[in-house]
């Protein structure tokens, strides 16, 4: 288990997954909903805003939320709950809408 002294070293020291599958939660204030298995045996639950720390009402101590989670690739794809996401902009963009883009611009580097 990871103990950092405050939210900064947290930060710094969280499981970012970059070596595997992974996704970024980006915490923006919206509402949680969280079962949390504390350190002591302990199990709660959060329903709230601005959930970047947790408490466990057991032992008392205090968790950074990381926002990196595991992604585990399954071979069968449900029916329902299944989001698609959009690729960076960059990856969308072809040669030729740049090339319009930038119609009358010298190009540098090329």
């Amino acid at each position: 288990m990871k103990k950092a002294k405050d939210s900064d070293e947290a930060w710094i020291i969280q499981d970012k997954h970059e070596d595997r599958p992974h996704g970024w939660i980006q915490w923006k204030g919206t509402e949680v909903c969280m079962d949390v298995n504390c350190k002591c045996g302990g199990l709660f639950h959060i329903d709230g805003t601005f959930v970047y720390h947790v408490k466990c009402p057991k032992c008392g101590t205090v968790f950074f939320c990381n926002g990196h989670i595991e992604l585990i690739e399954i071979e069968q794809e449900p029916d329902t709950c299944v989001v698609s996401g959009e690729l960076p902009i960059m990856e969308k963009i072809d040669e030729s809408f740049l090339n319009k883009l930038f119609e009358g611009y010298e190009r540098v580097g090329a």
